[in-house]
């Protein structure tokens, strides 16, 4: 059967392509001498309309869009998202998407194109709907701001956040210096209890929680002063300080606690290349190095006086090279390109006097071709192959070494009446990334799991098909409506090993039905400049259990929805958000998990002192956030007898923020 959808979806994609060519030949015109691709484009007045003082609130304001990040797990073709920065992916394995657009003011936007069924551009064809900033050049300037939590039970009124971005354009170069200096501490509380498999209590008490986190980053952004092209040096440095504390009273004298410190330091240095020709052919060019320091120290007081301890080292190094051209203005608008990346890991970590050292390496090839078909005015096809070839080397106790090679095509067919709504259809098959921390073991004290490191883990991939709909109803209702399936292939979840330990495994096949809906409801006619949004998920899968049987793929969940009120005007802005309760799913060898939480409330209120002063307020979990982690355990393994569960009722109290936003 997993053969069966592979082979199906790769025969559509070769007979589309074929299909394209014979429609163009037949009909003897080259259409694709300017693509047409819908767009709602948001300049001038429209662009001032949407509030905000960054893309990132520009961007959460569009009807109907959904932003989506990437994972930044390696390579640059899965990183970043449906957002483009001037027609290219954001070139940062760093610092995520919404960092990136938070940190462009709204006075370098010069105009937002939406693009809701099919766009032009190559290096996001993995997204039907997709967003591209078109950016000012920078003035000299600076923008700022000032965070603090005027609600702590630590320290009252110490500031928490300072960012400073400075602008220093010049004749020759162009300069954009970031700085972000964070010191966030975060607490709760919580009552726990276990209880046996007759219902016996067993032990319970309370738990406090308190974790700090100090942060801070330094960035440069270079660009020279070209005239046909555009090439930016960008360098940063983040550096991250944890500190984590965690105590259990059940009345005895000695308490059940875990101390835990950890230090990353990131440093990344990044070319982008990127020149357009007078008939609009693109070409771009990306170099990337990324290196990563993690230290972990854990201590685990389990009520005695005597800790088991817990170290680890990683270093992690990634260089990426990434080359892409876009010739609209051929026959069939190709586009082709290729990435290479070299990654590697190295571990060291020792566990109660047992050490053990891992080490992964991994060379990749990912080239890829393309083509689009106009088939009528209202009728667009792109098809895409993607290819892929891996070379996997680890070492641990043992050596280790996989070749992989994967086909990847991917079709989309758009319709787009010019109308109050349109559709797309896409059908393609997907790898995904396999996580480097897999490979090592690593802990999780606070819930009394470890994990084996697995040297031969093989990446998981789906065939998908999936339909996507944007409609407009009564002028004030904008619809945007996902459907998929996808049929999944070596998918990971937890397996056993001989030894009794347990580790991410390859283990078989699923099938995943899921959907989206977000809709924006202009309320204006109540209230002015207001409007309503929803936004809900919902999947389902179905995957078999070698213990247990049939069941739902691991940290599945199954319904995600928020509701968000809001309103802007010209000197305020303020708003509501409701989030519905969500439960998560885990299937460990011994242990079914699960995570709940309750509904919460968050508002924030906004106050536009002048041009160049802001003050905004938030409170989160309004209603104070409820959160319940139910563990129940099984003997030997999920087929054994039910031996008892333990269950924690954590609660964080509401937090005010106070930030102060200005520019120079």
């Amino acid at each position: 059967m997993k053969a069966h959808y592979y082979s199906v979806i790769t025969l559509l994609g070769l007979c589309a392509n074929t299909f394209s060519c014979a429609l163009v030949a037949a009909t003897n015109t080259y259409a694709t001498l300017n693509q047409q691709f819908a767009a709602t484009h948001y300049k001038n007045e429209a662009l001032e309309a949407l509030y905000g003082q960054n893309a990132l609130d520009k961007i959460n304001q569009l009807p109907g869009f959904t932003l989506t990040q990437s994972n930044t797990q390696r390579g640059l073709s899965a990183a970043g998202g449906n957002v483009l920065i001037n027609g290219t992916s954001a070139v940062s394995k760093s610092e995520s998407l919404t960092d990136i657009l938070r940190q462009l003011p709204s006075d370098q936007i010069a105009a937002i194109h939406l693009y809701s069924a099919g766009h032009p551009f190559s290096t996001a064809s993995q997204f039907n709907q997709l967003v591209n900033v078109i950016t000012h050049s920078p003035k000299l300037g600076a923008h700022w701001q000032a965070r603090s939590k005027l609600t702590s039970a630590y320290h009252d009124y110490r500031p928490s956040e300072v960012a400073t971005q400075l602008s220093l354009p010049g004749e020759y170069w162009q300069h954009q210096l970031n700085m972000h200096y964070q010191d966030d501490r975060s607490q709760s509380t919580s009552t726990f209890q276990e209880i046996d498999a007759v219902g016996a209590l067993v032990e319970q008490g309370d738990e406090a929680f308190f974790e700090k986190r100090n942060g801070r980053l330094l960035s440069i952004t270079s660009q020279p002063a070209l005239i046909d092209s555009r090439l930016t040096f960008s360098a940063k440095a983040i550096l991250d300080d944890f500190q984590l504390t965690q105590t259990r009273e059940n009345g005895s004298p000695l308490s059940w606690q875990l101390n835990e410190s950890e230090s990353r330091a990131e440093y990344e240095m990044s070319i982008d290349w990127q020149k357009t020709s007078n008939n609009d052919n693109l070409m771009q060019l990306v170099v990337l190095h990324n290196r990563k320091l993690t230290d972990l120290n854990s201590e685990h007081f389990e009520h005695t006086l005597i800790a088991a301890p817990y170290q680890q080292h990683k270093t992690q190094q990634e260089q990426v090279i990434q080359f892409n051209a876009s010739l609209p203005s051929r026959a069939y608008s190709p586009e082709l390109g290729i990435e290479i990346s070299r990654n590697q890991l190295d571990a060291t970590t020792g566990s109660d006097g047992d050490f053990e050292q891992a080490h992964v390496n991994e060379i990749r090839y990912q080239p890829y071709a393309a083509i689009t078909t106009v088939l009528t005015s209202q009728w667009q096809l792109y098809t895409r192959l993607n290819a892929e070839r891996t070379v996997l080397k680890s070492h641990a106790r043992h050596n280790n070494k996989t070749q992989l090679g994967f086909i990847k095509p991917l079709i989309r067919l758009s319709y787009d009446p010019q109308s109050n709504w349109d559709m797309t259809i896409t059908a393609q098959h997907q790898v995904d990334q396999l996580d480097f921390d897999d490979f090592v073991q690593s802990q999780d004290a606070e819930f009394n799991r470890t994990q084996s490191g697995n040297l031969s883990l093989k990446p998981s991939q789906y065939s998908e098909l999936a339909t996507e709909f944007n409609l407009r109803l009564f002028e004030a209702l904008y619809l945007n409506v996902n459907l998929y399936h996808q049929w999944q292939k070596d998918v990971h979840e937890f397996i056993p090993l001989p030894s009794g330990d347990a580790m991410i495994g390859n283990a078989g096949n699923a099938q995943k039905l899921g959907g989206s809906l977000s809709a924006t409801w202009d309320t204006s006619q109540w209230l002015s400049d207001s409007k309503l949004t929803l936004n809900y998920d919902f999947a389902s899968a179905r995957y078999r259990d070698l213990l247990t049987g049939q069941r739902p793929t691991d940290g599945l969940t199954p319904h995600d929805a928020t509701v968000e009120f809001r309103q802007d005007s010209q000197r305020y802005s303020w708003g509501i958000d409701v989030y519905l309760p969500l439960t998560e799913t885990n299937y460990y060898v011994d242990e079914l998990y699960i995570k709940e939480d309750h509904i919460e409330l968050s508002a924030f209120m906004e106050y536009q002192y002048s041009n160049k002063l802001r003050f905004h307020t938030s409170v989160a979990t309004i209603n104070t956030a409820k959160y319940s982690y139910i563990q129940h355990f099984y003997d030997e393994d999920r087929r054994g007898m039910y031996t008892g569960t333990r269950r924690f009722d954590e609660r964080i109290d509401p937090v005010v923020t106070l930030s102060i936003l200005g520019q120079l």
